[in-house]
């Protein structure tokens, strides 16, 4: 598959699904943690494991540009994903395996393959091939969430709609980010980078 296709099904990748963080400063109330996620602790321990994997799979691509903010883009991942876990849990839903593996296959198949799909996360989402598990079993619970809601997920207005009612699940479950990894807002459901330059992930 050529290098604009492989591109286009990456962008389609990214924009599916709505990247969120949130919080201020009282995740730096919990030495070693990243960020909190209603009940749950992220540990800056995870973060630091999933970013040193990344930069292992950067190093195997002779051809890959270290992103700017890899620690706040995965990060943002593993909030997102706490985000929509703790949103399933709470309406009574689950995802199977299938349905995660499903997701994945879909966007393999745009890209040209597994390995194609890999490279990808790499060079185009900033993020390590071993967070793909953690990147689509998010995707299917958020499809779930948007059929429990009445959203047709192919609707035009499915982004839109699934980003309200992930910015008001935030919101809810009271996200809070260290300020070493940046600046959340619940409206846009993204984490800026950290205001002051001497705190860099």
């Amino acid at each position: 598959m050529n290098r604009r296709r492989r591109r286009t099904a990456v962008v389609a990748l990214a924009a599916c699904a709505v990247a969120a963080l949130s919080g201020c400063s009282a995740a730096s109330e919990h030495p070693g943690a990243a960020a909190i996620v209603g009940d749950q602790r992220i540990a800056v321990a995870t973060l630091q494991s999933d970013v040193t994997a990344y930069q292992t799979a950067l190093a195997r691509d002779a051809g890959a540009q270290q992103g700017s903010s890899v620690s706040g883009q995965t990060l943002q991942l593993l909030v997102l994903a706490q985000v929509v876990q703790q949103t399933l849990a709470a309406q009574g839903l689950t995802v199977s395996e299938g349905q995660v593996q499903q997701a994945e296959a879909s966007d393999a198949a745009q890209a040209g393959g597994a390995q194609a799909l890999a490279q990808d996360f790499v060079q185009q989402l900033a993020l390590a091939p071993s967070s793909m598990d953690t990147y689509y079993r998010m995707r299917a619970g958020e499809l779930a969430l948007l059929q429990r809601a009445g959203i047709d997920p192919t609707a035009a207005d499915a982004g839109p709609r699934l980003q309200q009612l992930l910015a008001a699940a935030a919101d809810k479950l009271g996200v809070q980010v260290n300020p070493r990894y940046g600046v959340w807002s619940d409206q846009k459901l993204a984490l800026a980078a950290p205001s002051a330059p001497w705190l860099k992930a």
